[in-house]
């Protein structure tokens, strides 16, 4: 017996070519008219349609209408959580004979939040200094985490429907990076006063100098590591 619901429905829809290059895509948390997926994936509007409508039906998908026109986007956080943690299982043979660009490993957007060397900089950061411990999804906010964001001037909503830590396996280093509100609250303050710049292509992050001091402010952290 299958005990496990929906799994092969899923597997199949992420398991085509074109539709894993979508989600990918994806995957920095933009949302993407039909047509500029379809050129990223390689074929034709006709053949992208085609395929969005099953990542719609198959609940991977969110598509939101302006005008005339549809914004497709993965349909939340944990859509993402799952492609990134298959990336890790499908990346193992492959990457003993290919190069991650450099960029893309050292920071990237993973949906909400920071993943890659940055991202794992991070939480080992903070499990480092206790504000993050083992517990719930991967890690829970530990009392010293707590009293931390609020030296902050950060707290999560009291009506917060998300994992406040969660842990994300990431696929280039193998190794945890934050994700849930944390990760989110976390990219979010780095990112003001335009603390990262965005790849929209590749979904890598490069640390501006408002970024590197918003780091060691949060972090005592230098960026990038000597």
């Amino acid at each position: 017996m299958n005990t496990l619901p929906n799994l092969a429905q899923v597997g199949a829809l992420i398991g085509d070519p074109v539709r894993a290059a979508m989600l990918g895509v994806l995957m920095d948390g933009s949302e993407r008219p039909a047509g500029e997926l379809a050129e990223v994936s390689g074929v034709s509007p006709q053949t992208a349609s085609s395929h969005l409508a099953r990542l719609l039906d198959g609940g991977l998908l969110a598509v939101n209408r302006h005008g005339r026109h549809r914004y497709y986007r993965l349909r939340d956080s944990e859509v993402a959580h799952a492609v990134e943690t298959l990336s890790v299982a499908a990346d193992i043979a492959p990457r003993r004979c290919r190069a991650i660009d450099p960029g893309l490993k050292r920071a990237r957007r993973c949906y909400d939040h920071i993943a890659g060397e940055l991202g794992v900089a991070i939480c080992d950061s903070l499990v480092a200094d206790n504000r993050v411990v083992a517990g719930g999804d991967g890690y829970i906010l530990s009392e010293a985490g707590s009293k931390w964001l609020k030296s902050h001037g950060l707290a999560p909503p009291a009506d917060c429907r998300r994992p406040i830590v969660r842990s994300c396996l990431d696929w280039s280093e193998r190794r945890p990076h934050l994700a849930g509100w944390l990760g989110m609250a976390i990219l979010d303050e780095i990112n003001k006063n335009g603390g990262v710049d965005r790849s929209f292509d590749t979904r890598s992050l490069r640390v501006t100098g408002n970024g590197r001091a918003s780091l060691k402010r949060l972090f005592g952290m230098d960026w990038p590591p000597n």
